[in-house]
């Protein structure tokens, strides 16, 4: 919509494309943040979880309050929104092909806390079970 050219004779097809347009943006556009914890919460260990979610709203909230402080950089300096708003959507895009480069390592990762909870599990298993034998040994 920033590079879509407006000077065509035709009202209607502006209203058409930049409809379409919209609908698709808003259709996508929500979809990265419960990916990105979804993804997050099945990927790390339970005791490493609370680390990994404030790291990520703390880079979440730092981008959310410099990230128009840098386009408003950008504006000044490039002469023009429509060049700044250009360079933050490449962000954006490279953000977007990351998170679908998740697509082939996520389920290796869930697959390997998978299996570290159950060593975990095994682990706290055996313990309980070897505190139950030198109890029973002192009676």
């Amino acid at each position: 919509m920033i590079n879509y050219d407006f000077n065509s004779s035709d009202g209607t097809t502006h209203f058409f494309v930049l409809g379409l347009i919209s609908v698709l943006a808003g259709l996508l556009s929500g979809i990265t943040g419960p990916i990105v914890k979804s993804t997050l919460q099945n990927v790390c260990m339970p005791n490493r979880r609370g680390q990994a979610f404030a790291l990520l709203n703390i880079l979440d909230d730092f981008g959310r309050g410099l990230g128009p402080a840098f386009v408003a950089i950008l504006i000044e300096k490039m002469g023009g929104r429509r060049q700044a708003f250009n360079v933050g959507i490449r962000g954006w895009i490279l953000c977007g092909i990351l998170n679908g480069l998740l697509f082939f390592t996520v389920e290796t990762d869930e697959e390997k806390v998978r299996l570290g909870i159950e060593q975990l599990v095994s682990s706290v298993n055996e313990t309980e079970e070897n505190n139950r034998l030198d109890v029973r040994s002192i009676d």
